[in-house]
């Protein structure tokens, strides 16, 4: 009887609007390209974890660093998206095209400065105090990556033309080209394959350099078409000053929220790593395997601004709010198997590690990851609802709500961290406890905003 009840309301909530059948239409290829990079990144990982255990080790610091300047980048460029759902929403379709050029702008400019970053990568590593050869490692992998940083940053801006507009399928396509070719490319730099030399943990870097280019001509070549240009005005390359403005003042706070998303794991390695480098890797094979299965809840994220954004440029704040029941609806469906997954069957995951030439380390670590796995299914549960609330408030332009939040947090949380292995010697299991904690803290922080219906009359586009 429970389960014939259920079936009802599925299909009575299937077809209405922001309904299921809305919401996964946008968000199963968007999660394809949201996952894109993490992708890219786990198969580096994999093949690594194959290559050398200490290539591996210095993958997941690295690869976490770069990953979270990056996001302060990406989380402003793609805020585009926001701003062409409510342009979509208001059928202004002219104004469409400009804005994706000047995200384009802003990821030159952002490239730069990271480029700049890597230029001190030695001195940031220092200061982890690993293992010398993991950090020799770490600078040659987190400078490849920086080198990356422009076309990643411009494929993302454009992506938001397709997801701004719920036309996410070209988006799945475009991704799924670059993941290909990565995984070819790795194989072939990683091990010196088909006659390339061998690179290893540059050689994957590389690799993710050479899909990510490739993912923007493609991106390029399709918003340039005619009838792109005709219908949005993709060809108006003319600077905005102004709007570029705008979109780093509603962006930036967007783009620090995916920054401490991926830098509370890029601390929590660093001080971890000071425990050693069994420890260092039992961690980085756990935090690999979740932000794999992460990928499906981060793109519900997105596609839950998306809707809020559309709806809300509408005036139909009650139907964004249906799109927030439909994607917790969806993130609960997806989190409640994996948590399972996590807990009972942990060995499933580890598995395809198990294999390659440094198999006997992967047995060593292999019953602390399983703990460790129970510690990142109790976070799950927290985090994918926190996603869930902070993209429905970013989605009306609350972002500075969320870039403030995050930060007390994560100040509170690193500072906690950091005496738990430093001071008190509490080991391995009190830091995660302490990310738990860290995750609760941030679910019911933006679940009470949400409550008090502020964002429902934001606008990001009302000046326009």
């Amino acid at each position: 009887m429970f389960s014939l009840k259920t079936f009802t309301l599925i299909k009575k909530r299937w077809g209405v609007v922001a309904g299921y059948s809305e919401f996964l239409k946008i968000a199963i290829p968007l999660i394809i390209s949201i996952g894109a990079w993490a992708f890219q990144s786990f198969i580096d990982r994999f093949f690594l974890a194959w290559y050398s255990n200490t290539a591996y080790a210095a993958a997941v610091p690295a690869g976490l660093l770069n990953c979270s300047i990056m996001d302060i980048f990406i989380g402003t460029v793609s805020y585009i998206d926001v701003f062409i759902s409510q342009y979509n929403g208001k059928k202004n379709y002219k104004a469409i095209g400009p804005s994706v050029w000047q995200s384009i702008y802003l990821s030159f400019f952002s490239s730069l400065i990271i480029l700049f970053i890597a230029l001190f990568s030695e001195n940031i590593f220092n200061l982890t105090r690993h293992p010398q050869d993991i950090i020799f490692e770490e600078v040659k992998y987190f400078k490849v990556l920086c080198y990356g940083a422009f076309p990643y940053l411009s494929a993302s801006a454009i992506a938001g033309f397709y997801s701004g507009r719920g036309k996410t399928k070209t988006i799945l396509i475009v991704n799924l080209a670059g993941i290909i070719l990565n995984i070819f490319l790795d194989y072939f730099f990683i091990f010196g394959k088909c006659g390339f030399p061998e690179l290893g943990i540059e050689g994957a870097g590389i690799a993710t350099i050479i899909s990510s280019i490739l993912m923007l001509i493609i991106f390029l070549l399709l918003i340039t078409s005619k009838k792109n240009n005709a219908m949005f005005n993709t060809r108006k390359f003319k600077p905005d000053f102004n709007f570029i403005k705008r979109l780093i003042k509603f962006g930036f706070p967007n783009g620090i929220h995916l920054f401490f998303d991926i830098f509370i794991f890029t601390f929590f390695t660093l001080i971890v790593g000071t425990l050693g480098t069994l420890e260092l890797s039992a961690t980085n094979l756990t935090i690999t395997i979740y932000s794999l299965f992460y990928t499906p809840v981060a793109g519900c994220g997105v596609t839950t601004s998306i809707i809020v954004g559309n709806y809300l440029s509408k005036n139909k704040a009650s139907i964004a709010q249906t799109g927030v029941k439909t994607a917790l609806h969806i993130v609960c469906a997806y989190i409640i198997p994996m948590v399972f997954v996590y807990i009972f069957i942990p060995n499933i995951l580890i598995y395809p590690f198990s294999k390659g030439s440094e198999s006997l380390v992967i047995e060593q670590i292999k019953p602390t990851v399983i703990i460790l796995l129970r510690f990142i299914a109790v976070f799950t549960l927290f985090e994918s609802s926190s996603i869930i609330f902070s993209s429905a408030i970013k989605g009306a332009g609350d972002t500075s709500f969320v870039m403030k939040t995050l930060l007390t947090l994560f100040v509170l949380t690193s500072i906690h961290m950091y005496l738990a292995i430093n001071v008190f010697k509490m080991g391995l299991y009190a830091c995660w406890s302490i990310l738990i904690i860290y995750g609760i803290m941030l679910t019911l922080s933006f679940y009470l905003r949400y409550k008090t219906n502020k964002w429902k009359r934001m606008r990001i586009i009302e000046l326009t």
